[in-house]
């Protein structure tokens, strides 16, 4: 009889979390976000991923042309260890746009080296995992909106602030940038991360006619 009741339980807590996934998914979701134009998106607190080389310069043109940054009370900076090269950029953004009293930095581990090979790079997605929901659990207050575009350490984060959707603590909005180089398919980031952002913008016409919960506005770097 006992293992009857666990058995219901564990289906009843199952079907309960299938519904509310079906509610946040925001693929399945019109949401209010979606509406506004990149540009004019305003809200309090802001937390963005400088992923490191290609996506940290394209993140920096897209932010430079955006008031977004210049408009949010709080801004969080997500850069990998030992990332000097994205911490400079970051300096030199912060310097240019007078954000630096309103900025927090936080340093994750890189979840993937290029070259790496296949068993390293598991472990240093671990360890990236790890670090992401230790850091961010502690965090005092939650971002209203994310971006990121692209890089491997932009899965767990994103993950992070979904899990925190789903069980109703913090409705974090997930804005996807797809890198400029994502021609004629998404990143493998980009397709981890394509049903649970709000939303996820794409740089070429031929990704948007694919996949059809993305934004197209032309090419943003």
């Amino acid at each position: 009889m006992q293992v009857t009741f666990v058995v219901v339980g564990v289906l009843a807590v199952a079907a309960l979390l299938v519904i509310r996934l079906a509610f946040v998914l925001p693929a399945l979701e019109h949401h209010q976000l979606r509406k506004k134009p990149l540009k004019i998106i305003e809200e309090k607190s802001i937390m963005v991923l400088l992923g490191s080389g290609g996506h940290t310069g394209e993140m920096i043109r897209i932010l430079s042309s955006t008031e977004s940054v210049t408009k949010a009370k709080k801004l969080y900076w997500v850069i990998s260890s030992g990332d000097s090269s994205s911490s400079i950029h970051l300096q030199k953004l912060q310097n240019e746009l007078n954000i630096s009293e309103r900025s927090k930095t936080i340093e994750l581990p890189r979840a993937r080296k290029v070259g790496e090979g296949l068993i390293s790079s598991i472990g240093s997605t671990i360890k990236t995992i790890i670090s992401t929901f230790k850091q961010f659990i502690q965090m005092k207050a939650f971002p209203d909106v994310l971006m990121v575009n692209g890089p491997g350490t932009s899965v767990p984060i994103c993950y992070f602030f979904f899990i925190l959707k789903l069980f109703g603590i913090h409705s974090t909005k997930i804005l996807y940038i797809e890198s400029l180089a994502r021609v004629s398919d998404l990143s493998l980031s980009g397709k981890l991360c394509y049903l649970i952002s709000d939303r996820f913008i794409v740089q070429w016409e031929k990704l948007q006619t694919r996949y059809p919960n993305a934004e197209w506005y032309g090419i943003l770097v």
